[in-house]
């Protein structure tokens, strides 16, 4: 008798192992929600990438397709997101959700879609604002796809 207690005690011990299991992860609503995403007029931050395992990010943003060529949207934007970082900040601009890439490189479609790149590097002495050439024909202020 003493062996059956034993034997049924550990099949329900078992047997409600996986469903006890199953209870103690977190459900998504009891997960923490991450901060919600930079925006403003005519611009919408869509992710920052880490850069290794520094603590630097590039920012890719999502300007509206019909202000592009605003110069005030993406200064905007870059007042905004790089307020909080004083010495090094880096931000990349397209104007299709669909060409924003996950990862830090990207592809020669994605690169053909940038619309503007920015670059603060205060120990590298770097500050540069730079246009796709179909933003604005300035060559200093430009790079061609």
């Amino acid at each position: 008798m003493n062996k059956r207690a034993i034997s049924v005690a550990l099949i329900a011990l078992i047997s409600s192992w996986p469903l006890s299991a199953a209870l103690q992860q977190p459900q998504p609503e009891q997960q923490s929600q991450a901060q919600p995403l930079l925006q403003g007029d005519g611009w919408r931050l869509i992710r920052s990438l880490q850069l290794g395992s520094s603590k630097n990010y590039i920012h890719m943003v999502l300007i509206d397709s019909k202000r592009d060529m605003d110069k005030a949207v993406y200064g905007a934007a870059l007042s905004k997101i790089c307020r909080s970082e004083p010495d090094f900040c880096r931000v990349r601009f397209w104007n299709e959700e669909r060409l924003v890439p996950n990862a830090i490189s990207f592809t020669d479609a994605q690169f053909k879609g940038m619309r503007a790149e920015y670059i603060f590097n205060r120990a590298g002495h770097v500050q540069e604002m730079r246009y796709a050439c179909t933003v604005v024909s300035d060559k200093s202020q430009c790079f061609s796809h």
